[in-house]
């Protein structure tokens, strides 16, 4: 698991964002927390694409529900997680999303892209 904490000097910053990688079994889960930017992007997403790269996971589960808040580059986890699992033939099961992901997740239609792809992968179809 990764957890780095954020800069104070970011918006949100009462709430420091981070993105946890945990196994359970095949199970990947990507848990997202507080304010979802650049620094998280960059400081705790290569951990999540090395996981996710692994030959025996079988599929990922996201949860966003503690997100206070998810800038543009925090959304560009998101749709990379979604992307790179679908291109792997990987479910990915979003077990909780807070207000303002589901909002800004309609307002992008990213949402409806990742519903989508979700009708369209193959359950356990692995590449």
């Amino acid at each position: 698991m990764t957890s780095v904490p954020g800069g104070a000097d970011r918006p949100g910053a009462d709430r420091a964002g981070r993105l946890d990688v945990r196994r359970d079994g095949g199970m990947l889960r990507v848990v997202l927390h507080g304010a979802v930017d650049l620094q998280v992007r960059e400081q705790d997403a290569p951990v999540l694409w090395a996981q996710l790269a692994g030959p025996d996971v079988h599929a990922v589960a996201l949860d966003a529900a503690d997100v206070s808040f998810l800038d543009s580059s925090g959304l560009s986890v998101v749709v990379r997680l979604v992307r790179d699992a679908a291109e792997r033939g990987l479910p990915v099961h979003v077990e909780a999303l807070s207000r303002p992901v589901e909002e800004l997740l309609d307002q992008t239609g990213v949402r409806a892209w990742m519903d989508h792809l979700a009708a369209s992968t193959p359950q356990g179809a692995r590449r």
